[in-house]
């Protein structure tokens, strides 16, 4: 850019094409407040749904329906999967802001073994013990040794959830959470 521009700059640059570390160096001491970070995978999907916008309307309705049922914090319960794979696939690092909490790269799907964990807590701090699922044909009752109390497993061929999967844990947190006449999941 700065030959384009009839700029000086260094002229090692023509050699290589490209700025060098000793750059990168002098740019960042002349501009502290960006930082070398390591990027997180983000899905396309997620990119796109997250925004200020709708996550504000999103708190101001879940604030109205709280308020209006008089929902206690022990209902309210979160319940996410991750998948752990056996190879690294190590994000590049890139120039930010400093103190940016979240510095993201829209990612392919994972490669190598996996096992997916299925955590779930509620909002008054009480967990779930964890779900996982083997990329495997028949679960072994092995695979759960060392695990945290309760945990259950199960199995698919790629190690991701399916619908079926789903349902397994649904009925895994309804056998742990017991909902009752007092206490019903889905309805205030």
């Amino acid at each position: 850019m700065q030959k384009k521009n009839n700029l000086s700059y260094p002229k090692i640059c023509d050699k290589y094409e490209k700025a060098g570390d000793d750059w990168l160096q002098s740019f960042l001491s002349r501009h502290t407040d960006i930082t070398l970070r390591t990027t997180e995978a983000t899905s396309v999907a997620r990119a796109k749904g997250f925004n200020r916008h709708d996550v504000r309307r999103f708190y101001e309705n879940l604030e109205s329906l709280i308020d209006k049922h008089n929902i206690d914090a022990s209902r309210f319960y979160n319940m996410d999967e991750t998948g752990i794979s056996t190879t690294s696939n190590k994000p590049p690092r890139v120039l930010s802001i400093k103190g940016k909490k979240q510095v993201g790269i829209i990612a392919s799907a994972e490669r190598g073994q996996l096992t997916t964990v299925i955590g779930c807590c509620n909002a008054a701090g009480s967990f779930l013990p964890p779900f996982l699922i083997f990329a495997r044909k028949k679960m072994q009752p092995r695979l759960l040794d060392g695990a945290p109390p309760g945990t259950q497993g199960t199995c698919t061929p790629s190690g991701w959830t399916s619908g079926e999967v789903f349902l397994d844990w649904m009925h895994f947190f309804v056998e742990y959470v017991r909902p009752s006449a007092d206490k019903t999941l889905g309805q205030p």
